[in-house]
C-alpha cells in the first residue's frame, strides 16, 4: 500500500488531536471542571453561602485575583457540622498541581493517594495534607479574606 498525502495528512491531524487530549488531561483541564470560580468582594472577602451544605459535602473552588493570581482551595463540612477549608495542594506534593479529590470523610492526594480525614483539614496537618486555609463563619455565610487566600499562591505557581 502506498502512503497517499490524505494519508499523510490524517495521521498529522490525529497526532495533533491526540497532543491536545493529553495536554488537556495532564494540564488539569478535565479536573478543572469541577471547580467553581469565586472572586473577591469589594470589601476584599470572598463570601460563600453555607445554605444546604451538610456534613460530608465538599465543594471545590477556583480564586482568581484582579492581578490573575489562581488559588484552588475546597470547602467541606464534617460529619460534625464543622466547616473546613483548604488550599487544594499540600506542602510536599505541591509542585505536581494535582490536588486532591473527596472520598467519604476523606480527602485523598491525586499525587501519592494517601488519605487525611476532613475533620483534621482546619489543624493543619502538615507534609502531604492539605494546607489549612484561614477562614470564618458567619451565620450561613463563609468569609475568607482575598489576603488569606493569596498567601497560599505559592503553591499553585
Amino acid at each position: 500500500m502506498r502512503l497517499r498525502p490524505w494519508h499523510a495528512a490524517l495521521l498529522v491531524g490525529l497526532a495533533i488531536a491526540g497532543l491536545l487530549v493529553a495536554q488537556y488531561f495532564f494540564d488539569g483541564g478535565a479536573r478543572r471542571s469541577r471547580f467553581e470560580r469565586v472572586t473577591a468582594g469589594a470589601d476584599g472577602t470572598v463570601s460563600l453561602d453555607l445554605q444546604g451544605f451538610g456534613p460530608g459535602a465538599v465543594r471545590f473552588y477556583n480564586f482568581l485575583s484582579p492581578a490573575n493570581q489562581e488559588v484552588d482551595f475546597f470547602v467541606g463540612r464534617d460529619k460534625d457540622g464543622v466547616v473546613q477549608v483548604g488550599y487544594d495542594a499540600s506542602e510536599v506534593c505541591a509542585k505536581r498541581r494535582r490536588g486532591f479529590r473527596h472520598d467519604g470523610e476523606w480527602m485523598v492526594c491525586n499525587t501519592c493517594d494517601k488519605a487525611f480525614r476532613l475533620t483534621e483539614i482546619n489543624n493543619d496537618p502538615g507534609g502531604c495534607a492539605p494546607v489549612a486555609l484561614k477562614h470564618r463563619v458567619d451565620g450561613n455565610r463563609l468569609l475568607i479574606a482575598e489576603s488569606d487566600i493569596l498567601a497560599g499562591w505559592r503553591l499553585f505557581h
